[in-house]
């Protein structure tokens, strides 16, 4: 059977009460990244490929390295503003390009923690559970629709990827454990669906161009919660690479982007 896979990154501080570095009016851990079909692979290989030899770049393409410039993309910044401003176009109209679809979930640090969640769990829920159960879920009711399994490669962390590939485990034996109350109107996967749909999860070094392209667009749909005029992302949406854009508006809460413990 045809399948998506889902290049899962993340970004933020999983920990509840840890700091994650960034602002108090900006603070997110957020999970996702793109969906891909197995068809569309090399070509999103190769639209990397071209666009880091035209800048001779030979490091990951990592978003928050290139935005501060610092690390590998430090020289960036010893660049003329002309050029700066060609090399970030040029980046956008690559992400914009690229033939897969973006999702993920976001979660807001303050709101969770103001939700009483970070107590009501124990210490082993981190965010990175909440948000790789709603994500991956999305993506399969997805990945369901367009008559498609879903596989999951996700960033390797050796600390953590027992612990991500043991989230799947769950998923696959016990289904979601969200309180039904709450999630019930989310019409969430049942354990039957989750293994008839998943099939695979397997970690890759950040060294891989899919997982390089999953981390621009995790970055743009974390911030868009806090910057809704963040360029990137807009672009994203004027190419309909986000999964909201793909959805009838009706089914958006239930299978689109998560913003997760954000105030209305």
């Amino acid at each position: 059977m045809a399948s998506y896979t889902l290049y899962l990154d993340e970004t933020g501080a999983r920990h509840p009460d840890r700091a994650s570095g960034l602002s108090a009016r900006s603070d997110w851990f957020a999970m996702g990244g793109i969906l891909i079909r197995q068809e569309d692979k090399e070509e999103a290989e190769q639209q990397r490929d071209a666009l880091a030899e035209k800048w001779g770049v030979t490091s990951p393409f990592h978003m928050t390295d290139m935005i501060n410039e610092r690390s590998k993309f430090s020289w960036l910044g010893r660049r003329t503003q002309r050029e700066r401003d060609e090399f970030w176009s040029e980046y956008r109209e690559f992400l914009a390009n690229v033939p897969a679809v973006g999702i993920g979930c976001v979660i807001d640090r303050a709101g969770y923690a103001a939700r009483g969640y970070a107590e009501k769990h124990d210490d082993k829920w981190l965010l990175c559970r909440s948000a790789f159960d709603i994500v991956v879920e999305r993506s399969a009711k997805y990945a369901v629709s367009q008559g498609r399994q879903l596989n999951i490669i996700f960033e390797s962390d050796v600390a953590m990827n027992s612990v991500v590939e043991s989230y799947f485990t769950n998923l696959k034996e016990n289904g979601l454990e969200f309180d039904k109350n709450n999630s019930g109107k989310y019409q969430p996967l049942d354990v039957a669906d989750f293994q008839s749909t998943l099939t695979s999860i397997e970690n890759r070094p950040k060294e891989n161009k899919l997982l390089q392209i999953a981390d621009s667009y995790i970055y743009a749909i974390a911030r868009r919660g806090y910057d809704k005029k963040f360029d990137v992302y807009r672009r994203l949406m004027d190419s309909k690479r986000i999964i909201d854009c793909l959805l009838e508006k009706d089914a958006v809460s239930a299978l689109g982007v998560k913003y997760y413990c954000f105030d209305k």
